[in-house]
């Protein structure tokens, strides 16, 4: 079984170099099948390790932690998965609902490539799934353009087979 995961395709973070990243997520899933079309929801918590080690302040509530608009024809509830951490598969519902439909091929993109994107494909690795970063539907919101580069490059280096 297959998934894709959209991470963290919200209000918030789908301004500025992210702001057409929604629309061309949209257009990639009306074309791709996929067996489940499953997101994550970035909501800072005062108790993570953002607000205590790094004093980012972020949304907590609606609208701003919302999956962006032209994501929600695809986001059923019950796929929506709420994560206080850079790695979508810290969340042990996340986690579960892939064991449960014994998903093994996991596509990622969104928002941020060079943080939550890349830590989840890591773990994500980790934890023995077969990976697939879509690079073209994944970028920064508001961080410099080398970022992506960087994390492309890192991307290709450690996640890709080697053929």
């Amino acid at each position: 079984m297959k998934a894709l995961i959209v991470i963290d395709v919200q209000n918030f973070f789908a301004v500025e170099k992210a702001a057409d990243l929604p629309s061309k997520i949209a257009e990639h899933l009306k074309k791709t099948n996929y067996d489940f079309v499953l997101f994550t929801k970035s909501r800072w918590d005062p108790l993570s390790n953002f607000n205590k080690i790094l004093h980012w302040k972020g949304p907590t509530e609606s609208p701003a932690i919302d999956i962006h608009p032209e994501l929600i024809p695809f986001a059923k509830p019950e796929m929506i998965f709420e994560k206080t951490t850079y790695s979508a598969f810290k969340s042990a519902e996340l986690l579960n609902f892939l064991q449960k439909h014994t998903i093994t091929d996991v596509t990622l993109c969104g928002i941020n490539i060079d943080a939550c994107v890349l830590s989840s494909a890591f773990e994500a690795f980790d934890l023995g799934f077969n990976i697939e970063v879509l690079e073209g539907l994944s970028s920064v919101s508001s961080f410099k353009d080398e970022y992506v580069d960087s994390a492309k490059v890192i991307i290709k280096r450690n996640l890709r087979r080697k053929t």
